[in-house]
Order: C-alpha cells, then sequence, then structure tokens
C-alpha cells in the first residue's frame, strides 16, 4: 500500500472521531456557567453623615457607610447612590415621631410591612419592606430608619426582585451605622 494513503486515511480518521466526539457527545463535559459577579462592595471610610441637631461629642452624628464608586446625586439631605439597577439612599426627613416604627408608617402609608428593627448604632430602629412595578419590572425595596431626634434618618435599598438577595450585602455594609 502507497504510505501517502496510508498517512491521509489516519488523519482523516483522527479528524472524524474529534468531529463526532464535539458533535455527538463523550469526552470532557462543558464547563459550567461563571457564577455571577459579586455584589458590589462599600469601600470602607466612604460615609454619609448626618449630624443631629443640638448635639455634641460622641454621638452627635449618624454615619452611613456608602459605595464611593457608584454615581452619586444629591438633593437637600437625601444623597442616592446608583450603580446599574441598584440604588443605596440614605436621608434625613423631617418627621415628628415618637419612635422609628411610627416614622416608617407614615411615610409608608398603607404599602408594604413595617416592623421593628434590632437597634443600629444603639438607636432604635425600624424596617419597611415593599415591591413595585416600574417599567414592567417589580423591584424590592427596604427602608430602614433610625430615630434622630427631631428627624428620621433612613437608609433605601432597592433593586429588581430577581437581584435583590444576592446583592444584599450592600444594605447589610449600609447599616454599620456609627453614631
Amino acid at each position: 500500500m502507497n504510505k501517502k494513503l496510508v498517512g491521509s486515511a489516519v488523519v482523516g480518521a483522527a479528524v472524524l472521531a474529534i468531529v463526532v466526539v464535539q458533535f455527538v457527545g463523550g469526552g470532557e463535559e462543558a464547563p459550567a456557567a461563571a457564577p455571577p459577579p459579586p455584589a458590589p462592595a462599600i469601600t470602607k471610610g466612604t460615609l454619609e453623615t448626618y449630624r443631629l441637631a443640638d448635639a455634641t461629642g460622641p454621638g452627635s452624628a449618624i454615619e452611613i457607610p456608602v459605595p464611593s464608586s457608584w454615581a452619586v446625586s444629591r438633593d437637600k439631605e437625601r444623597a442616592s447612590f446608583r450603580q446599574g439597577e441598584l440604588l443605596l439612599e440614605t436621608d434625613r426627613v423631617p418627621i415628628t415621631q415618637e419612635d422609628p416604627v411610627s416614622g416608617l408608617r407614615a411615610l409608608a402609608g398603607s404599602q408594604g410591612t413595617v416592623a421593628e428593627h434590632t437597634p443600629i448604632a444603639d438607636r432604635d430602629a425600624a424596617e419597611w419592606d415593599f415591591t413595585y412595578d416600574r417599567g414592567g419590572v417589580s423591584r424590592r425595596v427596604t427602608v430602614v430608619g433610625l430615630g434622630a431626634g427631631d428627624a428620621l434618618v433612613t437608609v433605601r435599598f432597592e433593586a429588581p426582585v430577581a437581584e435583590f438577595e444576592r446583592n444584599r450585602g450592600v444594605l447589610d455594609e449600609a447599616l454599620k451605622i456609627r453614631g
């Protein structure tokens, strides 16, 4: 037999075997899908500060850790931090309240649920949870309020429902409030 003919047949059979394995199966399984990107982190040391009226010394301000790399906009005492569809917002709401629960209930009206939250930085706190639709996308919101004398300081985290839990670490970091 011709050596070139035998060599071509061997190479052809090898190529055919590779093609069959790729299309029919066998061999190694396809690699698993890449894990989702990690939740955005809050850089330590970046704080949104709310000074308390008529207070001096320790406890005279509420300091909220916020993401330094997110786009920020400000309107009076509200600071909004955005990254894609995620929103972290801090605010001081001048509202007369007996406690944070009554303050958040006044803001919430009949939307969602308001309940006590474990104290934060030795301050009473409350949590308001609700969902709403924006542009056909269901969004989940958690607002945590802290009593601050004649105001309620709030931390709001909002994301599409499908992304809320995966990115909840942003809210958890923001709630490491000092003051």
